[in-house]
C-alpha cells in the first residue's frame, strides 16, 4: 500500500516477503541521482507486521498515463524526443557509476546462463535463435560493465514532466539488481510504442527516435563509438528482452518460460523486440538437444 504525505513524501507499507534492500536503493539514489527516490526504513506496524518506508515522491506523472492522455501527433512526438534524450542521459550515469561494491549479485544476475538455457529449450520455437545467438556471446555481455539496473522498466513507472517528456525519475526500484550494461534497454521500446489489443504497435517515428537515442547515447559513452562494444550493448538488449518477457511473472515467481495462449501479452512483446528468423517456424524439436551443448 502506498500512502501520498503531502506533496514531497511517500509512505509505503510492504509484507516482510517484499521487503526493500535499503543498499539497494541507497545506491540507485547515489548513481542515479534524483532519479531515484531517497528511501529510508521507518518501523514495523506491531499489528500487521508490514514494513513500512518513506521515500521521495517522484515528480510529474507516469508515461503511461501522459501517453493515454497527450493525442496530438506533433506534441506526442516532441514529448518522446526529449524522453529518449533524457533516457539515454540517465542510463550513461551507470556507465560512468559510482561504486557498486557493497552489492551482491541479485536473483537474476546470479543465473543468467541457465535461465537463457532454458529459454533456448523452451521458449516458442521462432524465439529461440535469438536466444542462443546471445548465449553464444553471453561472454561479449558478461565483459561489459555490471551496473545497478532498474528491474521494471515500462511506461507506469517512468515519472516524466507533463509538458516538455522531461525524465523526471523512475519509480519502484525494489527489483533492481547488478546486470551488465544494456540489459534494461527493452525499456526504450517502451518509449517507441505500446500495447494494443491486435499486438505490440510501434509509433510512426519510432525508428527516427531510435536512432536519436543511440546516437545520444553515444554523446555519453564515447566507448559506444566502438562497433565491438557498440555490438556487446545491442546482445545485452537483447538478453534484457529475453530476460523480461521470455521468463513470466508468476505473482514474484520468475522461474517459468512464457507459453502461446497463456503469456499472451509478453508474446507480443517477443515478437516486436526480437529480430526473428523466418527458418525457425521449420526447425525441429532436435533444436533442444543441440542448444543444450552450448
Amino acid at each position: 500500500m502506498t500512502v501520498f504525505v503531502g506533496d514531497d513524501t511517500v509512505l509505503q507499507f510492504r509484507p516482510a516477503s517484499y521487503r526493500l534492500d535499503l543498499r539497494v536503493t541507497s545506491t540507485a539514489r547515489h548513481v542515479y541521482g534524483i532519479h531515484a527516490p531517497r528511501t529510508e526504513y521507518i518501523a514495523t506496524h506491531p499489528g500487521s507486521g508490514l514494513l513500512i518506508y518513506k521515500m521521495d515522491k517522484i515528480g510529474g506523472i507516469s508515461f503511461k498515463d501522459l501517453r493515454a492522455s497527450c493525442t496530438v501527433p506533433g506534441k506526442s512526438t516532441s514529448i518522446r524526443t526529449k524522453l529518449c534524450r533524457d533516457f539515454a542521459i540517465f542510463l550513461s550515469r551507470s556507465w560512468h557509476g559510482s561504486s557498486i561494491g557493497c552489492l551482491s549479485l541479485g536473483t537474476v544476475g546470479r543465473s543468467i546462463r541457465p535461465r537463457l538455457m532454458s529459454l533456448c529449450k523452451d521458449l516458442p520455437i521462432r524465439f529461440r535463435a535469438s536466444a542462443r545467438h546471445v548465449l553464444a556471446n553471453l561472454h561479449r555481455v558478461e565483459a561489459l560493465p555490471w551496473v545497478l539496473t532498474h528491474g521494471d522498466i515500462v511506461a507506469a513507472n517512468i515519472m516524466v514532466d507533463p509538458s516538455s517528456g522531461a525524465l523526471t525519475g523512475l519509480v519502484d526500484w525494489a527489483e533492481a539488481e547488478i546486470l551488465p550494461f544494456g540489459t534494461c534497454l527493452y525499456g526504450l521500446e517502451e518509449i517507441l510504442g505500446e500495447m494494443t489489443p491486435t499486438g505490440y504497435q510501434y509509433r510512426p517515428d519510432a525508428e527516427e527516435l531510435r536512432h536519436l537515442f543511440w546516437a545520444e547515447l553515444r554523446r555519453n559513452i564515447p566507448a559506444l563509438r566502438r562497433s565491438h562494444v557498440h555490438e556487446a550493448v545491442k546482445l545485452a538488449r537483447d538478453l534484457g528482452v529475453l530476460l523480461w518477457h521470455g521468463i513470466a511473472f508468476d505473482d514474484g515467481a520468475i522461474d517459468r518460460v512464457v507459453q502461446e495462449g497463456r503469456d499472451v501479452e509478453e508474446i507480443h512483446r517477443l515478437e516486436a523486440f526480437l529480430p526473428v528468423d523466418p527458418s525457425s517456424e521449420l526447425e525441429e524439436p532436435s533444436i533442444r538437444e543441440s542448444c543444450a551443448k552450448l
